[in-house]
């Protein structure tokens, strides 16, 4: 039985848990929506195969905008605080994060039905883990909640990754699970090295900050490096890449976009957040380490010959550039990681969709001559992937030239403003793999327009007499991003 100590503080500990609740209303939407989800499954089960998808899909969508429509008007009122126990932390930085996050997914989920991809109950339930496990990363302000909310991003990426049941799909699942427990298990150490410094759980606390400028700093270094090796794996920074290229290459258009930008994008906020509140400079090891993943993506995927596999590569040049704002203040790299995020979100959808289309075994060594003179019979869909591979490069007429060039700037400002070396290093180093992609993403767009087809019988891409204007629609978002860069900033912010 309980003890009347326990019965006494009870309604403390209750007002407690729902104290700023009405803060996350979004957030809360949604994980009560996966809950329905999973409900609703009990009454499509005997249904047919087109039946179960279009409800998975209706009641998805229906959720989706919910809590998108609540995100917005949190967004605007301009609401922020904390709740439940401030394990949560409510801003303006979280509140464009998780808008951007779930306007994402929204799009993200329209182009898969457009396309009538198939959406089994799995697929699902993994997108909105992960959805969910990133929308609750962004505002958390204490380390239990991040490490829960990162553990069910995780739990997510593992549901999607497993949905091949071959033995292919088997050789990618197998090493990412046994990654991600490792990361987990230095997460968990990492944790409980700084609660130990510390004697706090909660980020912005003073003591989190006192704890950590005041102890041993050897010990300090551990407890960060700890945290960070967890991190640094969902983003794939070298040296915690190489799950990334057999799982991206392994997974359809959807979920390759999909593991590819929102856990990135989280992940990439929460260190903003962390290094905040962290009295420690650590400018070398972050610059150190983006030169590194930059160079490794970029030289990775110059090699490559086989689309899926070259995209993966990029996708690890990406997240290195992304977390470069882990480097800038605080609301400088919330605005520029939003803006970057938003061009790098559309555009590897319209890209990953592209070449998903064409049929071929994920671990064919070489597949890009059945790109060879694709222009001719199918000039509006390779137009429009010429303009996606354009926009992964940074190159104009693409939002993501105004993006790179931001970054650039604000990097140059950083140098000029602390004289560390290896910042300018970093920043010729992504002014040198910027220009060195051009040559791996133009290597399709090469095929299509300059390749004469040698093959007796065509391999058939791409119907244009299809849902082309889903490809269409993301277009206009990446152009209109470039001709109107400050309205959308605007948006953003």
């Amino acid at each position: 039985m309980f003890s009347p100590e326990i019965l006494q503080s009870l309604p403390q500990k209750l007002e407690g848990i729902s104290q700023g609740l009405y803060l996350m209303i979004p957030e809360l939407l949604l994980c009560v929506w996966i809950l329905v989800g999973i409900f609703a499954e009990l009454f499509l089960h005997g249904k047919t195969t087109k039946f179960s998808t279009s409800w998975r899909y209706f009641i998805t969508q229906i959720g989706l905008l919910l809590a998108f429509v609540l995100a917005i008007q949190r967004m605007y009122t301009g609401m922020s605080g904390y709740a439940s126990f401030s394990l949560f932390w409510i801003n303006a930085g979280s509140n464009s994060i998780n808008a951007l996050l779930l306007f994402l997914a929204i799009i993200l989920i329209l182009v898969n039905q457009a396309q009538q991809k198939s959406f089994q109950f799995e697929e699902k339930m993994g997108f909105l883990s992960v959805l969910a496990g990133a929308l609750l990363v962004s505002i958390s302000s204490h380390w239990l909640s991040i490490f829960l909310s990162i553990e069910w991003i995780s739990l997510g990426t593992y549901l999607l990754v497993g949905i091949r049941k071959d033995a292919e799909g088997s050789i990618a699942i197998l090493p990412y699970v046994l990654f991600g427990l490792a990361s987990t298990a230095l997460l968990l150490y990492g944790i409980s090295f700084v609660y130990g410094i510390t004697g706090t759980m909660h980020i912005n606390s003073p003591e989190f900050s006192r704890g950590l400028s005041t102890s041993d700093p050897y010990i300090v270094g551990l407890a960060l490096t700890l945290v960070a090796s967890s991190l640094l794996f969902k983003l794939a920074w070298v040296p915690f890449h190489p799950w990334s290229p057999d799982v991206i290459e392994s997974l359809p258009a959807s979920w390759m976009t999909w593991i590819s930008t929102a856990p990135k994008i989280a992940v990439t906020f929460l260190g903003i957040r962390l290094l905040h509140f962290i009295p420690l400079s650590l400018e070398v090891p972050i610059a150190f380490l983006a030169i590194l993943t930059l160079l490794v993506g970029n030289l990775g995927a110059l090699g490559q010959r086989n689309s899926k596999r070259l995209l993966a590569y990029s996708g690890i040049a990406h997240g290195g550039f992304m977390a470069m704002a882990w480097l800038f203040p605080i609301q400088q790299a919330t605005e520029v990681l939003l803006f970057y995020s938003l061009i790098y979100g559309l555009s590897t959808l319209l890209v990953f969709y592209l070449i998903d289309e064409a049929p071929s075994s994920p671990y064919q060594s070489s597949d890009l001559q059945k790109w060879s003179g694709l222009a001719k019979s199918r000039p509006l869909a390779s137009l429009f992937l010429l303009i996606g591979m354009v926009a992964l490069a940074g190159l104009p007429p693409a939002g993501s030239f105004i993006a790179k060039v931001t970054y650039f700037s604000f990097l140059w400002e950083k140098y000029q403003n602390s004289s560390q070396i290896l910042t300018l290093v970093l920043l010729v180093t992504a002014i040198f793999t910027t220009a060195l992609g051009i040559f791996y993403y133009l290597k399709i767009p090469y095929q299509l327009y300059f390749k004469k087809n040698t093959q007796d019988d065509q391999v058939i891409i791409w119907n244009e007499k299809g849902n082309m204007w889903v490809y269409a629609v993301l277009v206009v978002f990446i152009l209109s991003s470039f001709l109107a860069p400050t309205a959308i900033w605007n948006f953003l912010k």
